[in-house]
């Protein structure tokens, strides 16, 4: 998913969270602060991807160069923390 001829399957994908993380920001009350913002990064990524394709892929490209190991490690490591603060954010409420 992270090469450009995938650019489809990732905007889908993406969409799909936007939609999800919209559903529960405007349907639960009182309003859900972790989920509003991670709506708002799937928003930023989508406009970013839209915008300027190039750019985001080549960042992606320099970052796989970079340190591949690395990447996976904070890749994982930033899915288990957004599960974490969504986890959390149901405990609040």
């Amino acid at each position: 998913m992270l090469k450009q001829k995938n650019i489809n399957i990732f905007l889908s994908v993406e969409i799909i969270f936007l939609i999800l993380c919209s559903y529960i920001v405007f349907t639960v009350q009182p309003l859900n602060w972790i989920i509003a913002v991670l709506m708002f990064l799937h928003a930023i990524g989508i406009v970013w991807v839209i915008s300027s394709p190039n750019n985001f892929y080549l960042m992606i490209q320099e970052s796989i160069e970079l340190d591949s190991g690395l990447m996976e490690n904070t890749v994982v490591l930033t899915f288990i923390g957004y599960a974490a603060l969504t986890m959390f954010s149901r405990m609040i409420y």
